[in-house]
């Protein structure tokens, strides 16, 4: 008994022996990830936080400047212009993306047939455009006197002195239809493929109930395409908070910061001016919006917007 008993503690110890080295061996495959995090992720963003706290001026002689750049943020008139700049722009470009974007993936995917690839690329090549190429079109669009802009104006009986990128009352808003137009592609696609995963059973059942027009919609398929509105609700949110090149191009965030966002205001600051404690201090405080809205997603329109959280409420 006494050799079994040892044996079968022998035999424990190597069963022991083998799950950690298994465990050691499935580390390493998740090693490659969490190096480029760290490398690319974690440390770029500790390295801001910690510079935001540093900055050698006048007032900061010894370099540590704590924070004061913080508090300088806040009173930074400029700061809160781009606050508006950044809430108009998601409010009106998120949902005019998703209504027209599914709109038009409904209309392709229910009403052609043999056309489905031509409209679907046709409304996608967009997304697919070098945004050098659309500032360039845009701009010359938006020319008075000359651009097609101002041939739509004139059937209204308005004639453009200026392009409304160079009005600081409608630069923004110039910048948003532009953002519009580029993007609402991507938004179709995700529809499309949203539209597409709907079960045909479920159309005929739809049909058979007598569901149409804006009961249909807002009935059968609004709540079966909500994981979709969820994604780009997210993906749109952190898109504002990271354009840049379009806004960069066209005005630079001119006139008189007029069309200022985050990414222009922080390159300005950073590598313009070289005041890169501020710059950093900016970025920080984008970060924390970015979780910020994150959170209040997930937690809020996470639940609200999932089909299966509804049937169970």
């Amino acid at each position: 008994m006494n050799i079994i008993a040892a044996a079968a503690v022998q035999d424990s110890k190597k069963e022991k022996g083998k799950n950690r080295r298994r465990t050691a061996g499935s580390y390493l495959y998740v090693l490659p990830a969490v190096v480029l995090f760290v490398v690319f992720v974690a440390y770029p963003i500790l390295w801001v936080i910690s510079e935001s706290l540093y900055g050698k001026d006048a007032s900061h002689p010894s370099g540590f400047a704590g924070l004061n750049h913080y508090w300088q943020v806040f009173q930074d008139p400029v700061f809160w212009r781009v606050l508006l700049n950044m809430f108009l722009w998601a409010a009106i470009t998120i949902p005019v993306q998703m209504i027209v974007g599914g709109t038009i993936a409904y209309l392709i995917e229910r009403y052609t047939s043999r056309s489905k690839t031509f409209f679907r690329v046709m409304f996608f090549l967009p997304v697919i455009t070098s945004v050098s190429v659309v500032s360039i079109v845009w701009s010359q669009m938006y020319a008075p006197y000359y651009g097609i802009v101002q041939e739509y104006a004139k059937l209204i009986g308005l004639q453009l002195s200026m392009s409304p990128l160079g009005e600081p009352s409608l630069a923004i808003y110039a910048l948003i239809v532009v953002n519009i137009w580029e993007w609402t592609g991507f938004s179709m696609i995700m529809y499309v493929a949203g539209i597409n995963n709907i079960p045909n059973e479920l159309w005929d059942a739809a049909r058979i109930d007598g569901a149409h027009g804006w009961h249909l919609t807002t009935r059968f398929i609004v709540p079966l395409l909500s994981p979709v509105t969820r994604s780009l609700l997210m993906l749109g949110i952190i898109g504002t908070l990271q354009t840049f090149p379009i806004v960069h191009l066209m005005t630079d965030g001119g006139p008189d910061h007029a069309s200022e966002i985050f990414g222009t205001y922080i390159f300005k600051e950073g590598f313009v001016i070289g005041d890169t404690g501020y710059a950093s201090a900016l970025s920080t405080l984008v970060l924390i919006i970015a979780l910020g809205l994150s959170i209040v997603q997930i937690v809020a329109l996470g639940a609200r917007l999932s089909p299966s959280r509804r049937q169970t409420v």
